[in-house]
């Protein structure tokens, strides 16, 4: 799965004009995801800026299946459903529209709002997506994250009931997450989470769980065939 966030300026810039100082991104892992950016966008020049127009990109990769068992390394690039989207800062909600390309669903909010000289504005941006890939006892998503802006300040959480058997990078315990992310660079982040009890690992914990009763069932298939 693809989540992607850029911040389009409506002209082109001899300078900096922006940065996302705060970016805190929570996301919420059920049969659907809940997504929630809350942005800081801080003016770094001495006149008002509008920001104008942002852009999120959204793309599933799925990987072909057999009854529940996803096979590794055939991923299909598709849209993703969206629902439920708004883009808001205090009492203000801003425009938005969806539209679901040939594979990908664009998702675009509209500030027309000016940030006064050295000045910040905090908004949000909420909805629900169809961007887990669920399974018989994992399920996952993961987070490439792409700005033109530079991002100071990152935060990346993801939620579950279940527990988290594999995350990449590695995670810390919260945020999950910490860092910056320069603009023009993109970023990836995987949370996986199982029903079972199973430890955090290094690897997919899917691919270990199926990995191991696949061994254990030719195992007793070999020992089988020699009595």
């Amino acid at each position: 799965m693809v989540i992607a966030l850029l911040l389009i300026l409506p002209t082109v810039q001899a300078q900096k004009v922006e940065e996302i100082s705060n970016f805190k991104i929570t996301v919420d892992v059920d049969t659907l995801a809940h997504v929630r950016y809350d942005v800081t966008l801080k003016n770094l020049i001495d006149k008002p800026v509008v920001p104008g127009i942002g852009e999120i990109r959204l793309q599933k990769a799925e990987p072909v299946k057999v009854g529940f068992l996803s096979i590794p390394f055939t991923d299909e690039r598709k849209p993703v459903k969206v629902y439920n989207v708004k883009a808001y800062s205090e009492n203000r909600n801003f425009k938005v529209t969806v539209e679901e390309k040939e594979d990908y669903t664009l998702i675009v909010y509209e500030i027309w709002y000016p940030i006064e000289p050295k000045g910040e504005l905090n908004f949000t941006v909420e909805y629900d997506a169809d961007i887990v890939d669920s399974g018989l006892l994992f399920k996952s998503v993961t987070i490439p994250l792409g700005t033109d802006t530079d991002i100071k300040n990152l935060e990346i959480n993801v939620n579950s009931d279940w527990k988290l058997t594999y995350a990449e990078p590695p995670a810390e315990n919260t945020p999950m997450w910490k860092g910056s992310l320069p603009a023009g660079s993109i970023a990836f982040f995987t949370a996986e989470f199982s029903l079972l009890p199973l430890p955090a690992m290094p690897v997919r914990g899917y691919v270990v769980f199926w990995g191991a009763l696949l061994a254990l069932a030719v195992i007793l298939l070999v020992l089988g065939l020699r009595k």
